[in-house]
């Protein structure tokens, strides 16, 4: 490697420990809230109106739907009278209805009943992400 490109290699990852940043990108935000579905809408109140803002959240439960197909994956989760969810990942694995898993992803509400999680990552409850 030339010495100008190691210069500016050693100045950008400077700049990225100075910044916070770590070597590696996060595979999406920090969650604003973990949730079980119970909760959830009064957790969903209290972010109030989030317009254009990048908002990921996290909730824990019974999945109620596990459908793959074309690529993706659907995963839903809580019923009446919480909202229900829907996560679109690329993998449900070997995930069936009834599995308690963790899903958390990026907020897209779609009214007051229902909430998108697109993308979405998932992990079975109690097993590290």
């Amino acid at each position: 490697m030339k010495p100008f490109a190691v210069t500016i290699g050693v100045a950008l990852l400077a700049c990225g420990t100075l910044l916070g940043l770590s070597g590696r990108p996060a595979a999406q935000p920090a969650v604003s809230f973990t949730s079980s579905c119970e909760d959830l809408r009064a957790n969903l109140q209290k972010l109030g109106a989030i317009g254009d803002e990048l908002v990921t959240i996290e909730v824990v439960g019974a999945l109620t739907l596990v459908k793959s197909g074309s690529g993706l994956a659907y995963l839903g989760m809580c019923e009446a009278p919480a909202p229900r969810v829907l996560c679109v990942t690329y993998d449900a694995e070997d995930l069936k209805p009834g599995d308690r898993v963790s899903i958390s992803g990026s907020l897209a509400p779609r009214g007051p009943d229902h909430v998108l999680l697109d993308p979405c990552l998932h992990h079975r409850e109690g097993t590290p992400p």
